[in-house]
């Protein structure tokens, strides 16, 4: 039986950034069967609030969600922190110059705050879209962030090539040192070394008493691929790229915007009234 599903939020149970009627729905029938449905995004817990609300576990105890690409699990109900691995200040300043000199829109994620540097007016406005706290940073210089606890820091670029160009570029600087991933198709993202989706469904599992047998994750882009192989069932949406597809035990019919993650809910959950490994 499964009793924890995680779910990737922006291309996955996402549509306009909000939770689609379809999925609404099937969500909602799972804590009749036990189910732990668990949001896991990039995105800061801050910037989650009107989908947990939509996702009906909102401020609940006994409720979970992963943030930050696995570097922070909280415990809905109070915003009750599990968990958290974040960045030094030293290591994110290190990313942090090297990216003045590429042409990226620079982000620096605090537990409280997203702070934009070199704004990309587009992210700017998919940030408003996306109500999060922001502040744009007209000055290039962290050295106000000395203090905080530092999530994340990312690049931002609608140009996948150029942003994978990057990567190749710091391989000397980002290994054995930083975690990095892609999301949406326009942010390379560096966490932590040992940070990840996949390594957070594992602790939450353990933490809650689930087996990893007992795991179903739902995502479609790079920073999923973690928690799809190391789920007990791993799932990416139909929109996925043909690797994320090879990679995963399933792929659903549908892509997000039609209901992807209700499919898998139907398929693995509802059938026949009855869970099922299939």
């Amino acid at each position: 039986m499964y009793k924890m599903i995680l779910s990737d939020l922006d291309e996955t149970l996402l549509v306009d950034h909000h939770v689609p009627e379809v999925n609404r729905a099937a969500v909602g029938k799972l804590e009749s069967k036990g189910v732990k449905f668990v949001p896991a995004t990039g995105r800061a817990f801050n910037m989650i609030g009107e989908i947990l609300q939509e996702l009906g576990t909102y401020q609940k105890a006994g409720e979970y969600s992963i943030c930050f690409n696995g570097g922070l699990i909280v415990e809905n109900k109070d915003n009750h922190i599990l968990y958290f691995n974040g960045l030094t200040f030293e290591d994110t300043k290190t990313l942090f110059d090297i990216g003045k000199d590429y042409d990226v829109c620079v982000m620096i994620f605090t537990l409280d705050c997203c702070y934009i540097f070199k704004a990309d007016p587009d992210e700017v406005a998919r940030k408003t879209a996306q109500k999060a706290r922001f502040e744009v940073i007209e000055d290039y210089n962290m050295d106000f962030l000395k203090e905080a606890k530092i999530a994340k820091i990312l690049f931002e670029k609608r140009d996948m090539p150029y942003l994978k160009k990057i990567e190749e570029d710091l391989v000397d600087v980002t290994k054995g040192r930083f975690a990095v991933s892609y999301s949406s198709y326009r942010y390379l993202e560096f966490n932590p070394l040992d940070v990840s989706k996949g390594s957070a469904l594992l602790w939450l599992a353990d933490y809650l008493g689930i087996s990893q047998t007992e795991t179903i994750a739902i995502g479609d882009n790079y920073n999923d691929t973690s928690m799809i192989e190391t789920a007990g069932l791993g799932v990416c949406v139909d929109g996925a790229t043909d690797d994320i597809k090879a990679m995963s035990d399933y792929v659903t019919t549908v892509d997000y915007d039609q209901g992807a993650v209700a499919e898998v809910i139907e398929k693995f959950i509802e059938r026949d009234g009855e869970f099922k490994n299939v």
